[in-house]
């Protein structure tokens, strides 16, 4: 392949590569790779399939959560002396969930441009094919304790917002139960391996979600929430009201049936408020 034609402004490329089908892949994805002095790779293997697929031999650099501290100094300086990098993650746009918001922070700071190559990405293709309306929060995958999960979707509940997670498919069965719980009258959008052979939309009431869960599932999901739906967030205040007024008067246990029969939320939810206001 000839390279005069090829040649690209020195700067760090972010560059989006396929989050399964390899006919995603673009023109100027093909230049920029090209041009490239080295390509910074989440994983080298994943990488080289890609390079192959398109017939490109470049050098590839492993640069990851593992060793990106270690790294940042020796490519900081390769980029003071006007080379090109790429920047690439296993599949979708590097420093969504993935590698690249040191390097790119670090580019930033001190004058060196960082360029986009925009492409897929696991978020915007569910976004688009959920149906819910497009004001979107990403929140990226879940944290791993059950304390800072149930912080987490506290903090979340209050966001009227498309809420939009990664999630290994396995991790569906643990994590359905939170989902339930902070969002029990909401819709939800499930895209699992998407783009790739086996690819899987479902849409569906949230209390209906225990129904796709499945043994030994594999692969991605990309999970989004309808948090418009979800009368938590229009009621929390009028919660907290109603429960203070019948706090003393009735057993936490009758102030959750009641309330939940009233405001047609969900009575677990409700009770744990009412604890909460008690402590």
């Amino acid at each position: 392949m000839k390279t005069d034609h090829l040649k690209i402004d020195p700067a760090l490329y972010v560059v989006s590569t396929p989050i399964g089908n390899l006919e995603d892949i673009s023109s100027r994805l093909i230049k920029v790779l090209s041009a490239s002095d080295y390509i910074l790779c989440e994983d080298t293997r994943v990488t080289l399939k890609l390079l192959n697929f398109i017939n490109i031999k470049k050098k590839l650099v492993s640069f990851n959560e593992f060793n990106e501290n270690k790294k940042l100094d020796i490519l900081m300086n390769d980029l003071k002396k006007n080379k090109t990098l790429s920047i690439v993650s296993d599949a979708g746009t590097p420093a969504m969930s993935d590698p690249g918001q040191l390097i790119i922070s670090r580019c930033h700071d001190i004058g060196i441009k960082v360029i986009p190559v925009p492409g897929p990405s696991a978020i915007t293709c569910a976004m688009s094919v959920s149906g819910f309306l497009d004001n979107f929060y990403f929140c990226g995958f879940l944290p791993k304790k059950q304390n800072e999960i149930n912080k987490f979707f506290s903090q979340l509940i209050l966001i009227k917002a498309s809420l939009v997670f990664f999630m290994p498919a396995r991790d569906l069965n643990k994590n359905s139960k939170y989902f339930l719980k902070f969002f029990p009258n909401s819709k939800f959008f499930i895209g699992r391996e998407m783009t790739k052979i086996y690819e899987t939309y479902i849409r569906d009431e949230m209390k209906n979600i225990s129904k796709y869960i499945e043994s030994n599932q594999k692969g991605e999901m990309s999970i989004v929430i309808d948090n418009y739906s979800n009368k938590i967030i229009s009621d929390k205040i009028n919660i907290e009201d109603e429960i203070k007024l019948l706090l003393g008067k009735m057993s936490s246990k009758d102030i959750a049936e009641y309330l939940s029969k009233k405001l047609k939320i969900n009575k677990k939810v409700i009770y744990q408020k009412v604890i909460g206001l008690n402590d």
